[in-house]
């Protein structure tokens, strides 16, 4: 099936890859159905697109790959929602926020995206780790020298 995105114009989508959530993400719980999208010339960052609001994505990333340590403590039963029975099951990516000043690029670490693959199912659940900031500093972005 084509979606029209955000960014991407339209682009084709496999059934199968689309992902439900079934309570939408936090502020957004309206949308139930979404697809991840590479971003081109990163293997970093994708986004989370709705599939019925093309003006709705989410710019994610795998954290591990920027804090290794990264293990976040969820509810069990907001897991068993998921048909999952732990985390280790779970494919876990954090929300970027972007602001002009790339530099200044946060990621959220208390409200991971938590996703059963086999499933196609979804959440944004909130980690119980105290460590963990809605807006915690990541270096992606490196400031162009002028």
């Amino acid at each position: 099936m084509k979606i029209k995105t955000k960014f991407f114009s339209e682009v084709e989508v496999e059934e199968e890859k689309i992902i439900n959530f079934p309570n939408g993400i936090i502020g957004f719980e309206d949308l139930k159905r979404f697809v991840l999208i590479d971003h081109p010339g990163s293997d970093v960052i994708k986004w989370l697109q709705s599939v019925d609001e093309d003006g709705f994505a989410l710019p994610v990333i795998d954290p591990v790959k920027f804090f290794p340590d990264y293990a976040p403590s969820l509810c069990e039963s907001d897991l068993k929602k998921l048909k999952l029975n732990s985390i280790e099951d779970a494919v876990v990516l954090c929300v970027l926020s972007v602001p002009q000043e790339v530099e200044r690029t946060t990621v959220n670490l208390k409200g991971p995206i938590v996703l059963n693959s086999l499933e196609r199912l979804g959440a944004q659940l909130i980690a119980e780790n105290p460590e963990y900031m809605i807006k915690h500093p990541v270096t992606i972005f490196q400031k162009k020298e002028t």
